[in-house]
């Protein structure tokens, strides 16, 4: 097993387990938000995701011996938990309400799929990622898959549409300023300086705005939601950060698209949403994206690494 499968196989597996993720916790955020303010939920998810982290982080930094943070990390993970764990929060679920009451959720949420374009660009420009010739097929693929995916019923533009755009493009700056403070700092600490400055900046705009009297309005059933909707933003941002950290931000955020059939096949399996051949063959073309995305060196290398783990194991036998 080589150095680079060692490395870049597990980042793989979590980045495709993190799309996941972020599949069922869009279909289950769905009914977790309903009935209870928007700003008043996410906050107090965010705030108990913080709460789990920020443990983790300082056993972890203790264990790798960790030097002390440099004022740069602190300046970093500050902003990064204002562009990542707190503003687009709040812009991408006023966005998805405001597209609702119009009539245009699904199309709204397109917006948010095409991350992995605004991250791309980016990830060439500042972190000087190679663009490998697959790309232009793999976007094509990705964006064909996800059209052919929405019900085009609906209007193709709302007031909500803005703000799930602005939220898209302050989380691709946000996981561009991540992937660079991964060369020097641990998954762990980015993801709980992303949760955790996030939660207190959230907090703080709920005090501003005088909201924290809907938290107290919470039904035994909201909290509940909240529980069940931290847990799956916990596992996101556990296996994102640790998979960002060894994949290519532009693969990586390639492969968080598949979130997107994903969570249409829970509709079709759970709701009886229709099924018809123009979406399953986008979510076939998005699956065909998001593998060309990554590449046959970096499934090579995976693959090398799950023989290494599962070799020990069949010989124990």
């Amino acid at each position: 097993m080589t150095d680079r499968a060692s490395w870049v196989g597990p980042g793989v597996l979590l980045v495709f387990l993190t799309a996941l993720v972020s599949g069922v916790s869009t279909f289950v955020n769905a009914f977790a938000v309903q009935g209870a303010s928007s700003d008043a939920f996410v906050t107090i998810r965010n705030l108990v995701v913080a709460a789990a982290l920020v443990p983790v982080a300082l056993v972890t930094r203790r264990a790798l011996r960790a030097p002390s943070l440099r004022l740069v990390d602190w300046a970093r993970l500050v902003s990064i938990g204002l562009l990542g764990g707190a503003i687009p929060f709040l812009l991408f679920f006023h966005g998805l309400e405001l597209a609702a009451r119009a009539g245009g959720a699904a199309t709204a949420s397109f917006g948010y799929r095409t991350l992995f374009l605004w991250a791309g660009v980016l990830a060439a420009v500042g972190l000087r990622e190679r663009l490998p010739r697959r790309a232009l097929l793999a976007a094509g693929l990705l964006l064909a898959g996800n059209v052919l995916l929405l019900a085009l019923t609906s209007p193709i533009w709302t007031d909500g549409t803005a703000y799930v755009l602005a939220a898209t493009g302050l989380w691709a700056v946000e996981y561009t300023l991540s992937k660079r403070t991964l060369r020097d700092l641990a998954p762990a600490t980015v993801a709980a300086g992303r949760m955790g400055f996030g939660a207190l900046f959230l907090a703080g705009y709920l005090g501003f705005t005088a909201q924290w009297g809907h938290v107290a309005d919470f039904s035994g059933g909201d909290w509940a939601w909240v529980g069940i909707s931290a847990a799956f933003l916990l596992a996101f941002v556990a296996c994102w950060y640790t998979g960002l950290q060894r994949v290519d931000l532009g693969s990586a955020t390639s492969v968080l698209v598949l979130g997107f059939p994903i969570t249409w096949c829970l509709g079709v399996l759970v709701q009886g949403q229709g099924l018809s051949l123009e979406s399953a063959l986008g979510a076939l073309a998005v699956v065909l994206g998001a593998v060309i995305a990554v590449g046959s060196t970096a499934f090579r290398a995976t693959r090398r690494y799950l023989s290494g783990v599962l070799r020990p194991s069949v010989a124990a036998t």
